[in-house]
């Protein structure tokens, strides 16, 4: 009878040198771990690349010239926008205006606060114009929104009154982008700030 001898497996084979085994190895996992870094790095700086193509920068404009749009072109009056001078929209949550201080919903309180001295049925009838709630509005990238606009009213002494005090206006904007990265620009700072949200004013312009 033939007998089989048993047959045993071969070891790996190594190299003989433990020391260069341990030094692959290393190197391997240090290579690895260079390209995972590597790609996480790129992938941080791609996001920051497509934040910052759509950065939104909201900016304040008034002045005393402004057109109407009903066909007489500019003229003399007391204006205040907002103007988007970023790269990309930004979606309005919230405004806030004031008076040395003294927040106004509305224009008509932004004159009491500013300009009225004279008992209110004393006053003449002129006409101004105020946006509605812009709260949710989107800006496209170098466009803006207008806030209020008053005409040149000679009969109306609260109109010199607020066109004298403008530097006293003040604005706040809370705006978001389309990655919901939120700023806070307000008139007291030349840029805006980062915010983790918008938080609801204790008394928002509305407009009207």
């Amino acid at each position: 009878m033939e007998e089989h001898g048993h047959q045993h497996a071969h070891p790996p084979h190594r190299t003989g040198h433990s020391w260069l085994e341990i030094s692959l190895a290393v190197s391997a996992f240090f290579v690895s771990l260079s390209s995972l870094w590597l790609t996480m790095h790129n992938a941080r700086t791609m996001e920051k690349l497509v934040a910052s193509n759509s950065y939104p920068n909201i900016d304040f404009s008034s002045g005393n010239q402004f057109d109407f749009q009903d066909g007489r072109g500019l003229r003399h009056a007391v204006y205040l926008s907002l103007e988007n001078t970023g790269i990309g929209p930004a979606r309005l949550h919230s405004i806030e205006l004031s008076f040395a201080g003294r927040p106004a919903a509305t224009l008509r309180a932004l004159l009491a606060i500013c300009c009225t001295q004279e008992p209110a049925g004393s006053l003449p009838k002129t006409s101004s114009w105020s946006s509605g709630d812009m709260r949710g509005a989107m800006v496209q990238a170098g466009r803006g929104v207008n806030l209020l606009a008053w005409p040149d009213a000679p009969g109306d002494p609260r109109w010199a009154r607020l066109e004298a005090g403008r530097d006293k206006i003040g604005i706040r904007v809370c705006y978001c982008s389309v990655f919901d990265e939120c700023y806070v620009r307000d008139t007291a700072h030349r840029e805006p700030r980062r915010a983790q949200a918008c938080p609801a004013p204790a008394v928002p312009y509305i407009g009207g």
